[in-house]
């Protein structure tokens, strides 16, 4: 689930970056596959097996195919990586948490960027599919680079999602974007954290300190 970096990092394997890019996508996949279905429903009916018939398919429903199978991985990778993150994350660092801004927001901020642009594309064609599927791979580089691996819309709605600040055990002073169960965090709590990217971190309560 997670890889070890040189400096002492660890970062998610990429099947479970994969998997969360997916699952920030799903809402946007599940309408674009609608949509496609909708505009292209002329093509529904059967009309044998050629090569005529595969092209036809690839061109009006080859993206809502594609969509399909990436999203059934997706969705089952997400419930599995955030299970195995959760079991994990009980032996991350105590820390104690100096200041909280909470960034739950960010995910709408996310919608608008990246998932509703999709939405007045035409898909009745080659080239209008691999054009979306291209931008998709150059957003996913991005993506699993960036803290837009906890900008995620659906994280959103089981978790809180938070940019603190935080000391150490040893007295240390760092920062640094977290997920949390917790929808109310507070300043001064404590918390365990585990790192799941650079400066990226799965939050959960130090029962030790209660």
């Amino acid at each position: 689930m997670t890889k070890q970096q040189n400096k002492g990092i660890n970062n998610l394997h990429g099947i479970a970056q994969f998997s969360l890019f997916v699952s920030s996508y799903l809402p946007l996949f599940l309408l674009l596959i609608l949509r496609q279905i909708s505009v292209n429903s002329e093509y529904l009916n059967w009309a044998g097996v050629s090569w005529e018939t595969t092209k036809v398919f690839g061109a009006k429903f080859g993206l809502s195919a594609i969509l399909i199978f990436f999203s059934v991985i997706g969705a089952f990778g997400y419930w599995k990586t955030l299970a195995n993150i959760e079991e994990v994350a009980k032996n991350g660092n105590p820390v104690t948490v100096t200041d909280v801004k909470n960034k739950n927001s960010e995910a709408i901020g996310y919608i608008a960027t990246y998932l509703i642009p999709f939405l007045f594309q035409s898909f009745d064609g080659w080239y209008e599919c691999a054009s979306v599927i291209f931008l998709l791979l150059i957003i996913y580089r991005i993506y699993i680079n960036s803290s837009l691996l906890l900008i995620n819309p659906l994280l959103s709605f089981r978790f809180g999602i938070y940019e603190i600040e935080y000391t150490t055990q040893n007295g240390k002073n760092r920062n640094g974007l977290i997920i949390s169960r917790d929808k109310s965090l507070q300043d001064d709590c404590k918390v365990k954290l585990y790192e799941i990217g650079h400066k990226l971190y799965f939050a959960t309560s130090n029962n030790s300190n209660k």
